[in-house]
């Protein structure tokens, strides 16, 4: 299997960052669900676009699906949001995200998978997941059959500063660390073991990044800070689904502000974590 590389990451940065925001700026908004599907079919995959309504505006997701080896398998899909709130290019929120997307998809080309594996590139997050919920929703009534969902977060601000980190007040900051240098992967209940299981992957693969787990008992409802993402949208319809994530506003300064630009991002977090993702789609563990 071909292993991740900076520049084809750099590229997709380079490329997405920019306010991508359907009222503010729909054009970069499109122009990024574009680059995604081109992206999608030159490694191979399927592509299919799915409308979005919202407030008197039309966006879409963009999928791409990678045929497994399996017939019986349920399928299980990978996905990162492409749209930012305006005032903002959105390099860590959530260019970086969709960066790592591409590449894991052009590093499975031509690797058998177990399962098919559905790379989804979601609208309308910052609005509160409305592709996503969409999507979920439309899995649930038609009856498809899914083994999971990882949510690709925010990817690329790492820092190595003590005391970068902070937490919610309903984890254990005694059992984290307290610098914000590595990757967390978050999943509630019935999401346990896809939440270990790729925590334990990552692990295995890039031992040099730091990987961090935690999940929250029940389906997670009570737990706002960690529902603000598209895994959520899945929560709620009952699949098992899992974060991904730098952690967001808990690390980063730059968080939905006019700085979160492609500087601030660290490539090399980026392609460890792409990494330990591709082998990992390999035979999801769930």
């Amino acid at each position: 299997m071909p292993q991740p590389e900076n520049a084809n990451i750099l590229k997709h940065l380079q490329t997405l960052v920019g306010e991508r925001n359907p009222f503010s700026t729909p054009d970069p908004l499109e122009q990024a669900a574009g680059y995604i599907a081109h992206q999608f079919q030159s490694t191979g995959l399927a592509v299919s676009r799915e409308a979005v309504p919202f407030e008197g505006i039309t966006s879409h997701n963009i999928f791409g699906l990678k045929e497994g080896m399996d017939p019986s398998a349920d399928t299980f899909i990978l996905g990162a949001h492409f749209d930012s709130v305006q005032g903002t290019p959105g390099a860590d929120d959530n260019a970086s995200a969709v960066a790592a997307l591409l590449e894991v998809a052009r590093c499975l080309e031509g690797t058998s998978v177990k399962a098919p594996i559905l790379f989804a590139a979601f609208t309308l997050e910052e609005y509160g997941f409305i592709g996503s919920r969409q999507m979920a929703a439309r899995i649930k009534e038609s009856g498809e059959s899914v083994s999971g969902m990882i949510s690709l977060e925010m990817l690329g601000y790492r820092t190595r500063e003590p005391g970068s980190q902070t937490y919610p007040p309903y984890v254990p900051a005694d059992r984290y660390p307290d610098t914000g240098d590595f990757i967390a992967v978050v999943g509630n209940g019935p999401s346990q073991a896809l939440t270990l299981g790729l925590a334990k992957v990552l692990k295995q693969t890039t031992p040099e990044l730091g990987v961090e787990s935690l999940v929250l008992p029940g389906r997670g409802d009570q737990f706002v800070e960690v529902q603000l993402s598209d895994h959520c949208a899945f929560w709620e319809q009952d699949f098992k689904a899992a974060m991904l994530t730098d952690t967001a506003f808990f690390r980063n300064p730059h968080y939905h502000q006019a700085t979160d630009t492609l500087e601030t991002l660290d490539i090399d977090f980026i392609r460890e974590i792409c990494a330990g993702l591709a082998e990992y789609l390999i035979d999801p563990k769930v």
